[in-house]
């Protein structure tokens, strides 16, 4: 009876935790969609008509440019659009960021459930691992916009990777995966 009691009360709502905590995309009650977008998983993804804004390599099955998958911003921003509002650790100002899930990108690029790790790269050649365990648990946004306007090189953009930063339990951490003037995605 004892072991049942223990079981019902702390066994059972860990594995709750966990099962919820297994999906892509971290808890979706921090952001809200804005646009559901027109581009899903298993859709073609056009090669870019404007300017690269992000280029997906490595372990990914969908490809649009060589053996790559890249996106103009107009074609990014087809995919489901969200947003959530951070205490940005750099600007010390409250701000909503709107972008794509960086779960969703992978979705939509192909990647295998066997993916570790993303690898973020910037214009400047900063690299930072994002490792698979911080997008099951928080939604990592690539960002394209900041209080709704479109982010320039000079303000970090034009895609920059956000963390909910005033929840995440490794502020820290979180801020390191925090890429800005993002450029590429490498999958592992």
């Amino acid at each position: 009876m004892r072991a049942k009691t223990v079981f019902h009360a702390f066994v059972a709502p860990i594995i709750a935790l966990i099962l919820v905590g297994c999906s892509l995309g971290g808890d979706s009650s921090i952001y809200e969609v804005v646009e559901p977008g027109s581009i899903s998983p298993g859709d073609a993804v056009p090669a870019p008509a404007n300017d690269v804004v992000l280029t997906v390599s490595g372990d990914i099955s969908v490809t649009n440019v060589d053996d790559t998958l890249a996106f103009d911003l107009d074609t990014l921003e087809k995919l489901k659009l969200v947003e959530y509002q951070v205490d940005d650790p750099w600007l010390k100002e409250r701000v909503t960021y709107t972008g794509v899930l960086l779960s969703d990108l992978l979705e939509v690029a192909g990647a295998p459930d066997t993916v570790r790790e993303v690898m973020a790269l910037a214009l400047d050649g900063y690299a930072a691992p994002i490792p698979v365990t911080e997008l099951e648990s928080w939604p990592v946004l690539v960002a394209t916009q900041s209080n709704g306007e479109h982010m320039t090189i000079e303000n970090s953009g034009p895609t920059r990777i956000i963390f909910p930063y005033d929840l995440h339990s490794d502020v820290t951490a979180a801020r390191n995966m925090s890429v800005w003037n993002l450029e590429t995605l490498e999958i592992r």
